[in-house]
């Protein structure tokens, strides 16, 4: 792990050859931002980035100005100065709708459990009954995406077999798709032959945590042109959280994906059909978690949405523990149950970020508060 230094001065013009530059933009509403660009033609604008360059294992940052950094560039030389209105552009251009959802917006993706051993226990399904009472509920709510999976990717979690998978999800996705909503199902898998099934009974998104890593399956992603979402986690949920180590987590993590957006699209995915999840608490530790939500609007300079799920994760638990103990109050456990505040607390963060999809246990709740502070933003 690295300190990130802020200063006054960059260590070289952004983006010559001698150093790695990236663009945060420090965002705020139209009304503090006038005359500020507007973020992927979303809800959110800025006129100056957090400008933050490596060179080897050192980082610093400095806030500037985006007429400021231009005219650095310029003075450098006209390569500078086209690779920084290029990453300009890359922040402020329209995204493209992501399985036709108009992503100028924010959207609230729900979370359904069909598995017995999700970390939190009010969100297992285990009945039809109950399936279709909470889908209905997640639309009603709010909900433009249910995301359902088989497999429980929490801390320490062991993969089952593809049948059990299987057998969980494919006839509970059947009967949602019979129900001919507007909503989308959104698939989540890390497995081909779960996929390939429930591509032929209409699953509209494929929601992997390996970012599809294997080629068979960017192979077939590709060949059925299917919107997709990737994300990042370092090794496999059964020990992704033994000692995760990154030099500074936000960087690492936006080069990751800006090596795989690249890599899918050579082979034939489409950009339009890409979301990024940064994967909070998979393979982090919570400084890792909170660099990362801190340095969110770095992710946007990927030039595709982005999903982000905080929704009642051990992050939460750590804070609250941690502030019992600046009070010298003695507190163990803070259980699922109890991590409403810090999740809503986390996605208006994300909301007042620019994240497009914000995933969720609790759809009604979420909506509320993006009402909320959507009315104080007119």
């Amino acid at each position: 792990m690295v300190f990130v230094k802020k200063t006054r001065y960059l260590l070289a013009p952004p983006y010559c050859k001698s150093v790695e530059t990236f663009l945060s933009p420090i965002l705020g509403s139209s009304s503090e931002m006038i005359g500020g660009s507007r973020l992927a033609r979303g809800w959110r604008h800025f006129n100056s980035f957090r400008v933050i360059q490596k060179k080897d294992n050192y980082y610093i940052e400095v806030q500037m100005p985006i007429h400021e950094l231009l005219n650095i560039a310029k003075s450098h030389n006209k390569t500078c100065l086209s690779k920084a209105e290029f990453q300009i552009e890359k922040l402020v251009n329209r995204r493209f709708p992501f399985a036709k959802l108009d992503m100028s917006k924010p959207h609230i993706m729900g979370v359904m459990n069909l598995t017995p051993d999700s970390f939190y226990k009010k969100s297992q399904i285990n009945n039809i009954n109950k399936l279709n009472k909470k889908f209905n509920e997640m639309i009603n709510n709010g909900a433009s995406i249910i995301d359902i999976g088989g497999e429980s990717s929490r801390p320490g979690a062991e993969k089952i077999s593809v049948a059990e998978e299987k057998n969980r999800v494919v006839g509970a996705i059947q009967q949602l798709k019979n129900c001919k909503t507007n909503s989308l199902i959104s698939l989540d898998s890390r497995n081909l032959s779960t996929m390939k099934i429930c591509h032929k009974i209409g699953i509209d998104i494929f929601n992997d945590i390996t970012a599809f890593k294997e080629k068979n399956k960017i192979e077939f992603i590709s060949k059925i042109d299917s919107p997709i979402i990737i994300m990042h986690m370092q090794k496999e949920p059964r020990n992704m959280q033994i000692n995760p180590k990154y030099n500074f987590a936000p960087i690492d993590i936006y080069k990751f994906f800006s090596r795989k957006i690249a890599d899918l699209v050579k082979a034939g995915v489409k950009t339009s059909n890409i979301v990024i999840d940064p994967g909070i608490g998979f393979g982090k530790t919570l400084s890792d978690n909170l660099k990362i939500l801190k340095y969110l609007p770095l992710f946007h300079g990927l030039g595709v949405p982005i999903l982000i799920g905080t929704s009642r994760k051990s992050l939460i638990e750590e804070l609250t523990i941690d502030n019992y103990k600046l009070r010298e109050k003695n507190k163990k456990t803070i259980k699922p149950s109890k991590r409403l505040s810090g999740s809503l607390a986390f996605g208006i963060h994300a909301y007042m970020s620019g994240v497009q999809i914000l995933r969720t246990h609790d759809v009604f709740e979420t909506n509320q508060a993006l009402i909320c502070q959507k009315a104080l933003n007119l």
